[in-house]
């Protein structure tokens, strides 16, 4: 007679509490990174991961009990396109009307029930991966402002969200065009009728239109109700609509906030949203990123946000920042911003970008990326050499950048007769224990190169994309009057240099700088990571594919080459 021994499945025989754990691990899941601009945002979670749960439960009666009972596994809501269902209602498969669209809400509402009373991070994902890239949003709006048919599902998305805000712990809004996010902001900024629970447990906000462009332009498009000027977030700070400086309970816990090409009454957001924060809490990572100059806050209105954020870490300004208008001065009280260790620049204005920089005053600052974000396919390279002396002395006036808002002074060059060391030994950098630097596209001379590193002997880390003439400034210098074997090295503690995007050339260029530099004594730079590559279409105008990349036209006129 045989006889079948039942072995269990080890994980089985787990206790259920560690099963639970591995559960949550399967489901919130790292993030990936992914060098698609559209994805280099950091989201909440993985909206790969949000079926995971659904997965674990249909194994078999016990991972499904356990799954259930677990409120953590299900606290990941995801909406997008892929809810949306279009079916056909009427015979004429070539008639639009025959077809009608709604949205699939069921799987958000299981989530929402089986979190129970679990913090849930959100997002709303409006992204279409098929728009096309000659999409004009500008016409389609002036043509039929209903033609987002994505628009109208977001109320309906809210609605089922609001009475679960008090769970809210992040919430994030992504969308190639601008309808969605109007509607959903203002939603989120329209105040209670009563007195509510606002959204106590958020503590990341970050609103997003996926479009790098809309930062490049003086106007905003689309032009249909582009202005906004209700208080930004009311909804979340649970204020009611007869005193909206009284919040009940005003974001104890935000800490990141994000506004990518969105914006909002600039004044009311410091004075509301984040003053609302400052009560009892504070941001800490603060990024306002692709706005046309048109909707750009006012210098008062940036500084106002600064003030409300006085425990401020982290700043990301990407094409966007304060308007600095004509007459505008520089002001003499910088905003203190004590623990601010992280800023991220990447500027259309190099003046603009100085004047920006010279009104914070972060003493303690340890990373700075700056780069240049004018297209490559502009009339010319933007001259970076002003914001790169302002870093190295601290004076606008020394760079030629102008304090009252007129135009520079004609013939005017902030490449100074002063040696470097003279400089360096005057003057004061605004950020001295600067121990990361990344500089992008970052074009300049080698003087200005020369000063800022001179000025920052405690930089460990340098990363370079795309910015000639910046390791030449590594190389020993010799000290006039002095012994020849005596050189200056500049910033010794360094340990890294990393290089994106180099060519050939670059590499003998490098070898060179680090052996002249432990010629001199300098400690050996142990970590160099050199990226070569050919840039793609999107970069290089040129290259194959690119803007002005024409095969038919090469070759009807190669006979003039």
């Amino acid at each position: 007679m045989n006889y079948q021994i039942y072995h269990p499945c080890h994980i089985n025989v787990l206790p259920v509490e560690i099963l639970s754990y591995i559960f949550t691990l399967a489901t919130h899941d790292a993030v990936s990174t992914n060098n698609d601009y559209k994805r280099r945002y950091d989201v909440p979670f993985s909206p790969e991961s949000v079926t995971m749960p659904t997965v674990l439960a249909s194994v078999h009666r016990h991972w499904r009990n356990i799954a259930l009972s677990t409120s953590t596994l299900w606290s990941s809501l995801v909406m997008s396109l892929a809810q949306v269902v279009r079916v056909r209602v009427g015979p004429d498969l070539d008639d639009e009307r025959a077809y009608t669209t709604f949205l699939d809400v069921q799987r958000l509402a299981a989530h929402i029930a089986r979190s129970r009373n679990s913090s849930v991070d959100i997002l709303i994902d409006t992204r279409d991966p098929e728009l096309d890239v000659e999409y004009n949003e500008e016409d389609r709006s002036t043509q039929n402002p209903t033609c987002f048919p994505y628009a109208t599902f977001i109320p309906q998305i809210l609605d089922l969200l609001f009475p679960q805000m008090y769970r809210w712990r992040s919430l994030t809004i992504l969308s190639d065009t601008w309808a969605p996010l109007r509607v959903a902001l203002e939603r989120l900024s329209l105040p209670t009728l009563t007195k509510g629970s606002g959204a106590p447990r958020l503590e990341s906000l970050m609103l997003m239109r996926c479009n790098e462009y809309v930062g490049h332009f003086d106007f905003f498009s689309p032009r249909i109700k582009h202005v906004f000027d209700g208080i930004p977030f009311a909804a979340l700070t649970g204020a009611p609509h007869n005193d909206l400086s009284a919040q009940s309970h005003p974001l104890p816990k935000l800490r990141n906030l994000t506004l990518v090409g969105v914006h909002v009454n600039w004044a009311h957001f410091s004075r509301y949203t984040l003053g609302a924060a400052l009560n009892t809490g504070c941001i800490q990572s603060l990024e306002l990123s692709q706005h046309c100059r048109e909707v750009r806050p006012t210098l008062d209105e940036f500084t106002g946000m600064l003030k409300a954020c006085p425990l401020l870490r982290k700043l990301v300004i990407r094409v966007s920042g304060p308007r600095f208008d004509a007459g505008v001065q520089r002001s003499d009280c910088p905003v203190s911003l004590p623990l601010l260790e992280e800023i991220h620049l990447a500027y259309t204005n190099v003046e603009d970008a100085a004047m920006l920089l010279s009104h914070i005053h972060a003493p303690n600052l340890i990373i700075l990326s700056i780069e240049d974000a004018n297209h490559m396919a502009g009339p010319g390279d933007e001259d970076s050499g002003p914001l790169l002396t302002y870093l190295a002395t601290g004076f606008l006036d020394l760079c030629g950048v102008s304090t009252d808002g007129s135009s520079h002074r004609p013939g005017y060059s902030y490449y100074s007769a002063m040696s470097k060391n003279s400089v360096a030994r005057t003057i004061k950098t605004p950020f001295p224990h600067l121990e990361r630097l990344s500089l992008h596209r970052v074009i300049a001379c080698v003087i200005p190169f020369n000063l800022l590193i001179a000025a920052i002997p405690k930089l460990r880390h340098l990363s370079l994309c795309r910015t000639p003439n910046a390791l030449a400034a590594l190389l020993p210098i010799q000290t006039p009057f002095a012994d020849a074997c005596t050189r200056i090295i500049p910033c010794r503690a360094l340990e890294s240099i990393e290089i994106f995007r180099a060519e050939e050339q670059i590499k003998h260029i490098l070898d060179f700088v680090l052996r002249e530099r432990e010629q001199s004594g300098a400690p050996r730079v142990c970590n160099i990571d050199i990226h070569l590559g050919v840039c793609s279409a999107e970069e290089d105008p040129f290259a194959p594919g690119g803007v002005f990349n024409n095969p038919d036209f090469d070759e009807a006129y190669s006979f003039l080459s």
